[in-house]
């Protein structure tokens, strides 16, 4: 179930000067993993920069959240506002506390050659909370839910899963945009700790390590689809919290 819809955004100057250094650092580093073509039989050695960051949210990032989303009737609980003053560490949290992070996800086309048809795609922990990013950006935001069992009519929503449109096309409304070489996009995504199904606020287990995402994997094309291009992918990696004892 999509409950956000495709929209384009601007950039600000300081993110995108901060993704491009972390993407050049991570640029020597991609060649060890592998990608596989979908449409062809042989296994390829393809590059690509995904580079996944996160810290504490703002109040005045939370506030305009809620502002946003007045009225909405979603299917979680918003993020409680501000953060504590308990929480100092994006990646060392304390248990039983609405922690809310900003994820900035980043892609960058390292090759020689332009890319089309551009998809990132994220699977977010059980625990967590995602809503709409923060810039305007072309993206769907998926939720699974289970029921809570007899006597619990209620769904309960178990994982969230974006998909962003990299290279959408406002005036085609489809994805096949460029990037060009060097090209960076970013998105800012609002993440937070949700309650569990027994109303208990998340993280529940101290010590214990929590996956944040299952990394974000990237999907592109080498040409247009319908002239022959060829679909390659890329899995970034994922960031796990640590939950305070």
């Amino acid at each position: 179930m999509a409950i956000l819809k495709k929209r384009q955004a601007g950039k600000t100057l300081l993110m995108g000067v901060t993704l491009l250094t972390l993407l050049a650092i991570a640029m020597p580093l991609v060649s060890a993993y592998e990608a596989h073509t979908i449409n062809v039989q042989a296994r390829v050695k393809e590059p690509f920069n995904v580079v996944k960051t996160i810290r504490l949210a703002t109040e005045g990032e939370i506030g305009e959240f809620w502002q946003a989303h007045q009225g909405d009737d979603p299917p979680f609980e918003w993020p409680s506002l501000p953060n504590p003053p308990a929480v100092q560490d994006p990646y060392n949290v304390p248990i039983n506390t609405c922690v809310v992070w900003v994820v900035t996800i980043g892609i960058q086309n390292p090759h020689d050659y332009p890319i089309t048809e551009v998809v990132v795609t994220d699977h977010f922990g059980a625990e967590l909370a995602t809503g709409e990013p923060l810039d305007t950006m072309p993206v769907d935001v998926w939720f699974k839910s289970h029921s809570r069992g007899k006597g619990k009519k209620e769904p309960f929503v178990t994982q969230y899963r974006i998909t962003w449109y990299v290279t959408w096309d406002d005036a085609l409304e489809n994805n096949s945009g460029f990037m060009e070489p060097g090209d960076t996009e970013f998105i800012e995504l609002l993440v937070w700790t949700k309650l569990n199904p027994s109303g208990r606020q998340e993280y529940t287990t101290g010590g214990a390590y929590y996956t944040l995402n299952s990394g974000p994997t990237a999907k592109w094309f080498d040409g247009p689809p319908d002239e022959g291009g060829h679909q390659f992918s890329f899995d970034g990696e994922y960031v796990n919290i640590y939950a305070l004892p």
